[in-house]
Formats: structure tokens, C-alpha cells, sequence
């Protein structure tokens, strides 16, 4: 029974180290990955036919991510020409066609478990009472 005890610490403490485990070895999860994404202009008229430019840049500990790096885009209102975009010198760009109803939008980009997100407004094509308006506090409103 002893020797049962002295053989399994012994298998417990061999497993637990390795002559060739070194610190350089270890993948570094410290990491900082900057996911930014912007919309230029960041309003368009509700028209349905009007564009704006999704520019997304994406860096791991400042420095550009790997070419080809898969970026997700997600919204409810408009149409992105393409949603899945890939990145080159880490920016990756994709355009979006207005919505025809007026409001306040979203646009969310994922990528590698990192996500950054803006508000896009489309504007009334009727500049007439009841046209939303973009407020300083970033919230929407409608004006009488």
C-alpha cells in the first residue's frame, strides 16, 4: 500500500513539471486588442438610397492586426453592402445604404471577442415639423 502511495505522488508531482516548459513558451494572454469603428458622415437622409462609409480599424498591442482578419458588422437599420469585411494593414471598410424610415440606428463591429459600436442617424428627407434632429446630448428628439 505504500509503495501505491509513494508511486502515485510521485506521477502527481513528474505531471505537474516538464524539463523543457519554459515562461517563453506560454502564449501571451496579456494582449491588448483595440477594436474602433466610425461612420463618415455620421448621418444620412432617411431616402433609402444615400451612402455613408463604415471605416473599422483594428490593433493588437498597437499595432495592426494580420491581413484578412475576418470583421463582423451588425445593424437594424439600412444595408451594409457587404457585413463580413476583412481587414489590410488593419482597417477594413463597407458602406451603408440608407434606411427609408428616420431614426436613430446602430452599428456594432465583432471581432475576435472584441466589439465597439457607434449611432447612426438618418434623418428626415422632410426637414418640415416632426424631423428628427441629432441633440449635442446624443440622444434623438423630434422638434415641433
Amino acid at each position: 500500500m505504500r509503495v501505491l502511495l509513494l508511486y502515485a505522488l510521485l506521477l502527481t508531482v513528474v505531471s505537474c513539471t516538464s524539463p523543457t516548459a519554459s515562461q517563453d513558451e506560454q502564449p501571451n494572454t496579456q494582449d491588448t486588442r483595440v477594436l474602433s469603428v466610425e461612420a463618415l458622415p455620421d448621418a444620412i437622409p432617411a431616402d433609402g438610397v444615400s451612402t455613408m462609409t463604415i471605416f473599422v480599424e483594428y490593433r493588437v498591442n498597437g499595432e495592426p492586426v494580420a491581413d484578412s482578419t475576418r470583421i463582423i458588422l451588425l445593424n437594424p437599420m439600412g444595408t451594409l453592402a457587404a457585413g463580413t469585411i476583412y481587414t489590410a494593414d488593419g482597417v477594413a471598410l463597407d458602406t451603408l445604404t440608407a434606411d427609408t424610415v428616420a431614426g436613430l440606428g446602430w452599428l456594432m463591429a465583432y471581432a475576435d471577442g472584441v466589439r465597439d459600436s457607434i449611432e447612426i442617424m438618418f434623418t428626415s428627407v422632410d426637414a418640415g415639423p416632426g424631423a428628427l434632429a441629432r441633440p449635442s446630448s446624443g440622444t434623438h428628439e423630434t422638434s415641433n
